[in-house]
């Protein structure tokens, strides 16, 4: 007999990532929360149940990785020692979302919960979640003024009869030549990963009558599955896919076993068929919950298209944003054996129909056009099948939980519902998130509150942009290279590349100067000078181009290298491959970007490769000052937006805010450098998996008469963003005076906010 349970501010359905992200948002904001999962564990995909892993807009642009909540599970999982990479993410990922969740007094958790349905007030109000557990055999109805639903099949979104899409778009219907012809209900499919494991000896396996046949390499078409050495992977394969003509929700036992039956034939396949080199490989481990990418899409007051992502529109309420490739795998999957899993496999030129820039997600995605108290988070936000394919990637997912939770806030705070927000509340929300560390393209931090705006900032050093470090490697231009870079002083005289010539003869080089609007502009269209140089035969030099321009301060710029005869071309069979540009490998200085031509137009850069080209550039640029900390960005965009002190000056090194008269606070937030030019991956657990850029050790001080009064000391942060709440104390001079890092010479601070707060916010213990 179902019961009434508690009376919550908000019920979040689902515990994915966009599902805790949810919770943990709008807990921290003071609104009591039941987060509703079916599963033992949390984590949704990214579990150690599933094993995909988390990835997002870093995986495809520098400087584009997600932080906020999903930047701090991730820190803190990784210092855990935890694995998160495709079929190995093991058990730590799971408990430390467990316990990151079970650390906020405002989170009540229903693990083995199934929502059956929504309990509605009238047509278009929710007031209630009706709750079966699993194992206790409890039946309860959880009550919420707001909803969240997170689950990705929308299981209390439909039952509540909100407005939904499932299946393909046709072409016409929103201009998306990604699109068929006529619209489908077909969907994209799920996978099931495995893990094996070499135990050093020969072993025969002996497939089940039911595993699929794979009896020869054609009958997996595009599914590689072993590396260049002929090393088959260990780490399953996303392509092991089954959907259409399945239906993802009504046939989901079905495509579990004929999922199960094609991993069993493809490792069939492994072991009996061909030289796989995997005579001593064992299956250690094999899903058994598929990962699933699509169903039902509900529909907001927006829905996002392919044309709103490729162009990358700055929606006036936008909230989050994304940066994987436009990502639609073959309807059918594995059972389409003849087609490849993904088409962009078919080359570059169908990989740049699909490739997007770091683009915003408007927040009318994220609530029910038609149910007035229901938001909606992760992959069942409102937007088309083509958009879809960029949107679901779970980093991405985080951060539209960590809005819709953020959201709720509001709300309550205003007595609203969430159709109510846009437009009068939107900027507010939008401040509140770049607060919590979110990132809003091209949204600066405005708070009215936050007495570090006003003050002046100084530095007991900083350093300047080198970048002149000449590796053992180089590339060869064998397509079009380039790389980003900020500009600080008023002109450029020259710019120098470390290049070697490895034909006998003669070479004339272009290069080309372009600004950039931000760090992931690479428009040859803008180009403002170009200037040309000799390289002898043999030679391997610094090469100078001259230059002797006026440039716009603190701002970026990128150079390409390119020949008088071939300008911006690209031939098939390669560009020069007689010209080498060395480069050094390590963490890449912070604004730094190489780019390279891959496609037929567009240029992208190196997220997941951490190394810069060896280049020089007079005068001397010096991007890194003390005044980036307040000009409200914390991450590299229109510019490198931190200070790094001078590395040669050792530690302590520290800022100092005058804020011009004595003021009173107790609350300072300070936002540091986790590495945003890398991914979520963590193929190995490390010795020490701490970020060496993120400050490890610091004091805070306030100016008192006779000295520096100490507020309080921390030791052995890892976290990239971190509150502070103490007694009020009244100065006109704070100081943040840092010890050590996690291993850079330099300390790296991107933000500080100094707040006179009333009443204290839970910021969770692992802050």
């Amino acid at each position: 007999m179902l019961k009434n349970g508690k009376k919550y501010d908000l019920v979040v359905v689902g515990g994915g990532l966009a599902g805790v992200c949810a919770a943990i948002s709008a807990a921290r904001l003071g609104c009591k929360t039941a987060l509703v999962q079916e599963r033992p564990v949390l984590g949704g995909n990214s579990s150690n149940e599933i094993r995909v892993p988390v990835c997002g807009c870093g995986n495809y642009h520098s400087w584009g990785k997600e932080t906020g909540i999903i930047e701090e599970l991730n820190t803190e999982a990784k210092v855990r020692r935890c694995r998160l990479m495709e079929g190995v993410t093991n058990s730590i990922w799971d408990l430390t979302l467990y316990d990151c969740v079970k650390q906020e007094k405002n989170i009540d958790l229903f693990l083995n919960t199934s929502v059956r349905r929504a309990v509605m007030k009238g047509k278009n109000f929710i007031k209630g979640a009706a709750c079966v557990q699993l194992g206790s055999e409890k039946e309860f109805i959880l009550q919420a003024n707001l909803f969240i639903d997170a689950s990705g099949d929308g299981a209390l979104a439909f039952s509540a009869g909100a407005k939904f899409r499932i299946g393909e778009e046709s072409k016409k219907e929103f201009n998306e030549s990604l699109a068929p012809a006529k619209k489908t209900k077909a969907t994209m499919g799920n996978s099931l990963m495995f893990e094996a494991r070499d135990i050093g000896y020969p072993v025969k396996f002996a497939p089940p009558s039911w595993a699929a046949k794979f009896p020869k390499e054609e009958d997996l078409t595009g599914r590689h599955h072993a590396d260049e050495h002929g090393n088959v992977s260990t780490a399953g394969h996303w392509w092991i896919e089954v959907g259409f003509p399945y239906n993802t929700i009504d046939d989901n036992e079905k495509i579990k076993e004929v999922l199960l039956a094609q991993l069993m034939g493809l490792w069939d396949h492994i072991k009996n068929t061909g030289n796989h080199k995997a005579e001593n490989l064992v299956l250690n481990w094999v899903g058994s919950v598929p990962g699933k990418r699509e169903s039902r899409r509900f529909v907001g007051d927006y829905i996002l298209t392919q044309n709103d992502v490729k162009n990358a529109v700055p929606f006036p309420d936008r909230i989050a944003y994304g940066g994987w490739y436009i990502d639609l795998h073959t309807i059918g999957g594995i059972l389409k054996r003849q087609d490849l899993p993904e088409p962009s496999g078919k080359g570059l030129a169908e990989m740049e129909r699909r490739w997007v820039y770091p683009y915003s997600i408007p927040y009318r995605c994220l609530y029910s056009k038609n149910i007035s108290n229901l938001f909606m988070a992760g992959r069942n936000i409102s937007v088309t099948h083509v958009a879809l394919g960029t949107t679901r990637i779970m980093a991405t997912c985080a951060m539209t939980g960590q809005t819709a939770g953020t959201a709720t806030y509001l709300c309550k705070k205003y007595k609203l519902l969430p159709t109510d927000i846009f437009p009068e509340h939107i900027k507010e929300l939008q401040q509140l998130l770049l607060k919590r560390d979110c990132y809003i393209p091209f949204i600066k931090n405005e708070d009215k509150f936050d007495l570090a705006k006003n003050a002046k900032i100084s530095a007991s050093s900083d350093t300047i942009l080198d970048i002149s470090a000449q590796g053992e490697k180089a590339h060869c231009f064998d397509i079009p290279r380039g790389q980003l870079f900020p500009v600080s002083e008023k002109k450029i005289d020259s710019v120098e590349l470390y290049l070697e010539n490895k034909s006998n003869q003669d070479k004339e080089l272009e290069l080309h100067l372009c600004m950039a609007n931000h760090i992931w502009d690479y428009d040859i269209r803008k180009e403002i000078a170009l200037s040309k140089a000799k390289m002898p035969a043999g030679s391997k030099n610094w090469v100078k181009f001259d230059f002797n321009l006026n440039m716009e301060q603190e701002k970026m710029y990128w150079v390409w290298i390119g020949y008088p005869t071939r300008r911006g071309g690209c031939p098939e069979d390669g560009w020069d491959k007689d010209i080498y540009w060395s480069y050094n490998e390590g963490i890449i200085p912070t604004g730094v970007t190489p780019v390279e031509k891959c496609m037929p137009v567009l240029w992208r850069s190196f997220p997941a490769l951490h190394f810069y080209y060896s280049m020089k550039i007079t005068p001397t640029q010096k991007p890194f000052k003390a005044q980036n900390v307040l000009n409200g960005v914390n991450r590299p965009e229109k510019w490198t937006n931190v200070w790094i002190s001078d590395p040669e000056k050792g530690f302590p090194q520290s800022l100092e805010l005058d804020f011009g008269k004595e003021v009173s606070f107790n609350r300072i937030e300070i936002t540091f450098d986790t590495n945003l030019n890398s991914t979520f991956y963590n193929k190995e657990v490390l010795r020490n998996p701490e970020s060496p850029n993120c400050v490890k050790d610091y004091t805070l001080y306030y100016k008192k008469e006779g000295g520096w009064e100490r507020i309080l000391e921390i030791k052995e942060n890892y976290h990239r963003y971190k509150i502070h709440n103490f007694a009020p104390v009244k100065s006109s001079k704070l100081k943040l005076q840092i010890n050590a890092t996690n291993g850079s010479p330099s300390a790296h601070v991107y933000g500080v906010r100094v707040y006179n707060k009333k009443a204290k916010v839970s910021a969770g213990k692992i802050q």
